[in-house]
């Protein structure tokens, strides 16, 4: 026969998980009680900072709480994904994730502080969207074919800006530069947004950076954009031909940007995360806010979506980084 401490020891244990069970339910079904912060791991400016902001918007009117939205930049994007892994796993502080923080920056650094499988919940996506490669228009040059020339007459005598070391704006223009023999010097930046600043500026001679960033400077004639990071050409776009029709048939694909919570997070709030993304496409105000950014939905939104998608980009772009020799400190 079992001793009474033994039943007793059993019956105290199975009311305190219990209790546990009833108190993280209770937490779920009441939050949010109070602000959420969304770490957003580039500069403000940009259009991942516009996205986020966007989505904040709608999460805060949605859940009757402010959603702040507090820029973390740097290191490409390390610096907002050390921070975020390392808060309490209640869905107060949350990492705008992407390409880059999530499925490249394990190949790139020696030493990452952070494991975006170990340390993070993938939430879902929230947009997608196309890389330009644009050029300064002090060259004097149209088309992808007369870069290339130009710069194969001029070996490392151009520079090209990016959002980082082994962000996917640096990754897309060392592929391209790989791809056609090209020697050029790369010059990094704090984010996208002053990486277009130097180019325009004329620090740099190219860079990649998102469409909705690109399309406006090309209007106004501070940029020449020469080819698309995509699949098909863009309608803002129409006369850019893509990465593919220059005869890069190997390229990987484009970036996504999504939300990414602290491992542990109760499936309850990630499940209320997943419910206003998803309402957030389905709002025709965002829609209208999402076209003036160029963003698309994605083809999948979910956490099991957004964990297949990180697993298969490290499998494609983990051996491409380690081809290149591209490795942060």
């Amino acid at each position: 026969m079992r001793s009474a401490k033994f039943t007793y020891t059993v019956l105290g244990s199975l009311v305190l998980a219990g209790a546990a069970f009833i108190a993280s339910g209770a937490s779920a079904q009441s939050y949010p009680t109070k602000p959420i912060t969304v770490i957003v791991p580039v500069a403000a400016g940009g259009a991942a900072d516009a996205l986020a902001r966007a989505w904040g918007d709608h999460l805060g009117k949605a859940l009757g709480q402010p959603v702040v939205i507090d820029n973390k930049a740097g290191a490409n994007g390390t610096v907002a994904a050390s921070y975020v892994a390392k808060q309490p796993a209640n869905g107060y502080v949350l990492l705008f994730g992407s390409t880059s923080n999530m499925s490249l920056n394990p190949f790139s650094y020696k030493s990452l502080p952070y494991n975006p499988v170990k340390d993070f919940d993938p939430v879902s996506m929230i947009a997608g969207t196309a890389q330009v490669l644009v050029i300064n228009p002090s060259l004097n040059i149209k088309t992808l074919a007369d870069f290339v020339a130009y710069a194969k007459a001029n070996p490392g005598k151009l520079n090209y800006g990016s959002a980082g070391k082994g962000n996917s704006t640096h990754l897309n223009v060392e592929f391209v530069a790989q791809h056609f023999g090209l020697q050029m010097t790369h010059a990094p930046y704090k984010g996208a947004a002053p990486a277009m600043m130097g180019l325009i500026g004329g620090e740099t001679q190219l860079v990649a950076d998102a469409i909705a960033s690109v399309v406006p400077q090309a209007r106004l004639g501070k940029v020449v954009p020469i080819v698309v990071f995509d699949s098909a050409r863009s309608s803002e776009l129409p006369d850019v031909p893509t990465v593919y029709e220059a005869g890069v048939k190997e390229f990987p694909g484009g970036a996504w940007y999504g939300v990414m919570a602290p491992k542990g997070t109760p499936a309850a709030i990630i499940d209320i995360l997943n419910t206003e993304i998803r309402k957030f496409w389905a709002d025709p105000s965002v829609k209208v806010r999402m076209q003036a950014l160029y963003m698309e939905p994605p083809v999948a939104l979910g956490s099991e979506a957004l964990a297949k998608t990180m697993k298969r980009e490290g499998e494609i772009w983990g051996p491409i980084i380690k081809r290149l020799g591209i490795q942060n400190d």
